[in-house]
C-alpha cells in the first residue's frame, strides 16, 4: 500500500525508557501522521495490514530472542470504537500477529469514558488513571502494539498492570508524537 519512497520517508525508529522500552516505528509528522487520520478518523482500516507488516519487518529487525510471544494491543474506549467501528491497534495486532505467527490474546479493556485525542498532558494521565483493566493472562512472552503514543498515559497503566507478570514484554508503536 505504501511505495518504498514513502516507507523511507517515514521510518524515523525510536525507543521510549521506562519500566520497559517503549519501541516507536516513525515520528507522528508529515506524511505519517496523515496515513495515520486516514487509518484512523476515515475509514481506511485496511491501511492496519500495511502497518501490521511494517511493525513485524522492524521487530524482526531489532534481534529480540526467538520465544512463543503472544501479542495484544492498547485498547480504545467505548466511544472510540463505536465512532470508529473498529479497535486501531487491534486491527494492527491482528496483522502482525499473522504475519508472524503469534497468537493474539485480548488482555485490556478500557473503562475510559473520554478519548484521549481530545485531551491535553494532565488530563490524558487523569482519564487513564485506573481505567485500563487486565482481562486475561499475560503470557510470559508478551508484545504490546499501540498505533500513536503520545504522553505515555496509556502505555504506563498497561505496564503497570503486566509488569510482574511477563519476563520479557516489547511494547511496538507505529508513531511517537514529537512535543516541541
Amino acid at each position: 500500500m505504501l511505495c518504498r519512497k514513502c516507507i523511507k520517508k517515514i521510518y524515523a525508529p525510536s525507543i521510549t525508557d521506562g519500566a520497559y522500552k517503549i519501541y516507536h516505528y516513525g515520528k507522528y509528522e508529515y506524511p505519517l501522521s496523515k496515513i495515520i487520520t486516514e487509518f484512523k478518523y476515515h475509514s481506511h482500516p485496511k491501511i492496519a495490514n500495511t502497518f501490521g507488516e511494517l511493525l513485524s519487518k522492524w521487530f524482526l529487525s531489532l534481534n529480540f530472542p526467538e520465544l512463543s510471544y503472544s501479542v495484544s494491543y492498547v485498547p480504545s474506549n467505548y466511544l472510540s470504537k463505536y465512532e470508529k467501528g473498529f479497535t486501531p491497534a487491534k486491527l494492527i495486532a491482528e496483522s502482525f500477529s499473522q504475519l508472524l505467527g503469534f497468537p493474539l490474546i485480548q488482555l485490556f479493556e478500557s473503562k475510559a469514558f473520554r478519548r484521549q485525542a481530545q485531551l491535553n498532558v494532565k488530563e490524558r494521565t487523569k482519564n487513564m488513571k485506573n481505567k485500563i483493566k487486565l482481562t486475561g493472562t499475560p503470557t510470559p512472552y508478551l508484545i504490546i502494539i499501540d498505533d500513536v503514543y503520545t504522553t505515555g498515559s496509556t502505555m504506563n497503566e498497561i505496564e503497570n498492570l503486566v509488569k510482574n507478570k511477563c519476563e520479557i514484554l516489547v511494547c511496538l508503536t507505529v508513531a511517537r508524537t514529537i512535543h516541541r
